[in-house]
C-alpha cells in the first residue's frame, strides 16, 4: 500500500505536489553515494516526543524490539549506525506499510503540515530538540569508538558533517496519520517499518525498525470543517453514528465518517463518490429520515445529500453531489445554516458578499434532482438589503408552524433574530444583544439555536468579554433577560472559522452546553434545568487545547440518552486531533 498520496483538488499546493515530489526524488538520484558497508546495529522506539534528545527515557520497548505507537501522536526512532569509513554520513529514511513498497519519507509536520501533503507517515518537527543537535551514545553495545550523530527535525536527512569511522546515533521524530491525503485510513494493527538508506537509495545493512499502529477508542483524526452550524454526530434509527469532516488539512474534501459501534471506531463510507466541490470553508447539515442534507460554501454554495444505513433504498451512499445553490461571493466569513421543515422543504442561509442570503428547496427536490442542477431551489432573498450592515454568523432552528428562526450578527457587534415564514417572507429583525465585539474572531458568536417544548427559542452567545450568556425568545415573541451560562471566558476564533468554541443542545426542557475555557483549553459541561438558573460547570476533558466542539442529542446510548460530541483536541487548524466523547443527559423526553 503506498505511503504517499498527493492531493487531487485544485489548490496551489495540490497542483504542484506531483512536480515537487518528482523533483525531490530526482535530486536524490543525482546526489552522491553514501559510504559503503554502513550498518544499522541497533534501533529503539521512543513512545513520544517529549524527552530531550540525549535523555535515556521515554522508550516504548527494548533495543531492536517492535513497539506499539498511537496514530496521530508523535513518536521517535533512534538508530545506531556503524560507519565503516570516515566521511559524510548522507543518510535518509524510508518506510513501508504492511510489507508494501518502500517509499522515501517526506518531511511534513503534524498536526499542521505547513506544506503540500499529509502522507500516511512522515518526518515531523521535534518539540524536544533542534535539528542537528549533537547526539550522545545512548543505545546499542557495539565496541567501536563513538563518532557522534545528531537529531533530525523536519528534514529528510541529517546535517552534512564529516564523521570519523565508528558508532553513530541518529534520531527521527515521526507520525502515523489515522486519516491522510486521499482519505487513506490506518487500521488497528498495521505494521510500519522504517529503514535507513544512503542518499542515493542503497539500504544500509541491519534490520528495519518496526512499529504497530494502534487506534484509541473514539479517535476520528481528520480535520474539522469550518462551521457555525451543526455537522453531527448524527444518529441513524439503528444507532449508527455519522460525522462530516475532511481527511487532512491539505486535502479539503468531503468525508462522511461512520461508527457502527457507538463511537469507538470510525471509517469513511462511500468515499469513491464524494462531492467534487472541495474546500469546506463552511458546512451545515441536518438529518431527516435517513438522509443527511448538507449545505456547503467555498467560492460558491452547494447542496449535497448522504443516505445513512437505515435508508430504505441505497444505504450508506451519496445521494446528491454538487447541486448549485448560489454563485461566487466573498463574504467576510464564509458561513452556512440549514433547516429542514416538516413539509420536506429545506431553508438554506449563506454568505453573499456583505450580506446573508437564503433560498428554499422544494419538498419534491430534497431527494435529489441530479448532479449540478439547481431547478429545485426557489428565488434568492437578501437579508437586511436596505441596511448598511455587513452580516455574518447565521444559525437557525425550526419553530412552530415551520417558521425558521434565524439569528445572526453584524460586524458592529450586534446580534439579531427574526423568522423566515413558510411563504419565504422575513419578519422584522429584533436585536437581542450588543457588545459582541468587532474583531475577526467575533463573527460567529452565536451557538446553534435550540427550540424548547414550550416553543421558546434559546439563544446562547458570547459577548466581547468572553462569557456565555443566554436569552430566551418566548413562543409569544417576547425576549427574556440575559442569563449567565458561564462566568469564565470561553475560547473563540482559534482557527479559520472565527467561531466560539462551544455547542448547545436541548433535551426536553433542559439545555446543555459544552464549552472550551479560554485560559486552560479544557472542555466543560453545564446544564440549565427548565427555568432554573444555569448550574455549575463540570470538567469533561482537562487541558486538551480544545479548538472546536460540535455535538447532538443521541437517544441510543448504552446506558441511556447522551450528549455525543466531537472535539478538536489541539490541531490549531491542522489535522489528526478529532475525538468523539459522550456526556450522560438522563432519561428525558425529547
Amino acid at each position: 500500500m503506498p505511503l504517499t498520496t498527493v492531493r487531487s483538488d485544485t489548490g496551489l499546493g495540490r497542483r504542484f505536489a506531483p512536480l515537487f515530489l518528482a523533483l525531490w526524488l530526482g535530486v536524490l538520484g543525482l546526489a552522491s553515494c553514501g559510504p559503503s558497508g554502513d550498518e544499522v546495529t541497533t534501533w529503539r522506539i521512543r513512545a513520544h516526543d517529549t524527552v530531550d534528545l540525549n535523555e535515556a527515557a521515554g522508550w516504548a520497548a527494548a533495543d531492536n524490539a517492535e513497539a506499539s505507537v498511537q496514530v496521530d501522536r508523535p513518536f521517535r526512532i533512534r538508530f545506531e549506525v556503524n560507519l565503516r569509513e570516515a566521511g559524510t554520513a548522507r543518510l535518509r529514511l524510508e518506510a513501508r506499510r504492511n510489507e508494501g513498497p518502500w517509499m522515501p519519507l517526506q518531511a511534513t509536520d503534524h498536526p499542521q503540515p505547513e506544506g503540500i501533503a499529509s502522507p500516511v507517515t512522515s518526518i515531523i518537527a521535534s518539540r524536544a530538540y533542534d535539528h542537528g543537535e549533537e547526539a550522545e551514545d545512548l543505545i546499542g553495545t557495539v565496541s567501536e569508538a563513538f563518532a557522534g550523530g545528531s537529531g533530525i527535525s523536519l528534514r529528510p536527512s541529517p546535517l552534512l558533517a564529516e564523521r570519523p569511522a565508528g558508532s553513530t546515533e541518529w534520531e527521527w521524530p515521526l507520525v502515523i496519520r489515522f486519516f491522510s491525503d486521499g482519505g487513506a485510513r490506518v487500521e488497528e494493527g498495521d505494521v510500519f517499518e522504517y529503514r535507513l538508506v544512503t542518499w542515493e537509495g542503497t539500504p544500509l545493512g541491519g534490520d528495519p525498525a518496526r512499529v504497530t499502529a494502534t487506534v484509541p477508542d473514539g479517535h476520528l483524526g481528520g480535520t474539522f470543517v469550518e462551521t457555525p452550524g451543526r455537522i453531527g454526530p448524527f444518529e441513524a434509527s439503528n444507532g449508527d453514528l455519522y460525522f462530516v469532516q475532511e481527511p487532512s488539512e491539505t486535502d479539503n474534501v468531503f468525508m462522511i465518517v461512520k461508527s457502527g459501534d457507538r463511537g469507538r471506531s470510525w471509517r469513511e463510507v462511500d468515499g469513491a463518490n464524494r462531492p467534487v466541490e472541495a474546500d469546506l470553508e463552511a458546512v451545515s447539515a441536518v438529518l431527516v429520515e435517513g438522509t443527511i442534507h448538507i449545505l456547503h460554501q467555498a467560492d460558491a454554495v452547494w447542496y449535497h445529500a448522504f443516505r445513512t444505513s437505515d435508508h430504505p433504498e441505497a444505504p450508506d451512499t451519496w445521494a446528491v453531489q454538487d447541486e448549485a445553490v448560489h454563485g461566487e461571493s466573498d463574504p467576510p466569513t464564509q458561513v452556512t445554516a440549514l433547516a429542514a421543515r416538516s413539509d420536506g422543504s429545506l431553508v438554506a442561509v449563506y454568505g453573499a458578499d456583505a450580506k446573508l442570503a437564503y433560498r428554499v428547496r422544494s419538498p419534491d427536490g430534497r431527494a435529489g434532482s441530479g448532479s449540478g442542477g439547481d431547478g429545485s431551489w426557489g428565488g434568492e432573498a437578501i437579508v437586511d438589503a436596505a441596511t448598511p450592515d455587513t452580516l455574518s454568523g447565521p444559525v437557525v432552528v425550526v419553530g412552530a408552524n415551520d417558521e425558521v428562526h434565524l439569528a445572526y450578527v453584524d460586524l458592529r457587534g450586534n446580534g439579531w433574530i427574526r423568522r423566515i415564514l413558510p411563504d419565504g417572507a422575513l419578519t422584522t429583525r429584533e436585536p437581542f444583544t450588543g457588545g459582541l465585539g468587532t474583531a475577526e474572531e467575533d463573527r460567529a458568536a452565536i451557538l446553534p439555536l435550540n427550540r424548547l417544548p414550550s416553543g421558546a427559542i434559546s439563544i446562547v452567545y458570547r459577548p466581547e468579554d468572553g462569557r456565555l450568556l443566554e436569552r430566551r425568545l418566548s413562543a409569544a415573541g417576547a425576549l427574556g433577560p440575559p442569563a449567565v451560562v458561564t462566568s469564565v471566558a470561553v475560547a473563540s476564533g482559534l482557527v479559520d472559522s472565527d467561531q466560539v468554541t462551544a455547542d448547545a443542545i436541548s433535551v426536553g426542557d433542559n439545555l446543555h452546553v459544552l464549552f472550551v475555557e479560554a485560559a486552560t483549553g479544557s472542555l466543560w459541561h453545564v446544564v440549565r434545568e427548565g427555568a432554573a438558573p444555569w448550574g455549575t460547570p463540570t470538567l469533561v476533558l482537562d487541558g486538551i487545547e480544545g479548538q472546536w466542539v460540535r455535538g447532538a442529542f443521541l437517544e441510543r446510548g448504552p446506558d441511556g440518552p447522551i450528549y455525543g460530541y466531537v472535539v478538536d483536541t489541539g490541531s490549531w487548524g491542522g489535522s489528526g486531533m478529532n475525538r468523539y466523547g459522550e456526556v450522560p443527559v438522563g432519561f428525558f423526553a425529547r
